[in-house]
């Protein structure tokens, strides 16, 4: 089965709806990305599950606004897992979210040119 990344008819539709302002919603999409990225093993880490909980909740959705369908599916999960009490089963350092973030970051940046 082959991964979708990214929902192309989405993105497309994304950026004709904003025209010269994709660039920037794209750009914004990757920097606040990244920074939630860094902060939630800490939080998971410390057990903050509240703030854990947010973060990564945070991401899915920002993840939905780009068609990012894959990366909010793992966010998804993740977030099931620990409102589930499950936090065990979530790796700390979300080496398959991160994965994942950077193949969605390099295909929305060459989607730019």
């Amino acid at each position: 089965m082959t991964t979708t990344h990214i929902n192309n008819d989405f993105l497309n539709n994304l950026a004709e709806v904003l025209e010269d302002d994709f660039p920037m919603i794209i750009e914004s999409f990757i920097e606040h990305s990244t920074k939630i990225l860094t902060s939630i093993p800490e939080s998971l880490i410390h057990e903050d599950i509240k703030t854990f909980t947010l973060k990564i909740h945070s991401l899915k959705g920002s993840c939905r606004n780009v068609g990012a369908e894959h990366l909010a599916e793992l966010c998804k999960e993740i977030e099931a897992l620990v409102k589930n009490g499950q936090k065990d089963k979530v790796d700390p350092s979300l080496t398959e979210v991160r994965e994942e973030f950077e193949v969605v970051s390099e295909m929305l940046l060459a989607y730019q040119q």
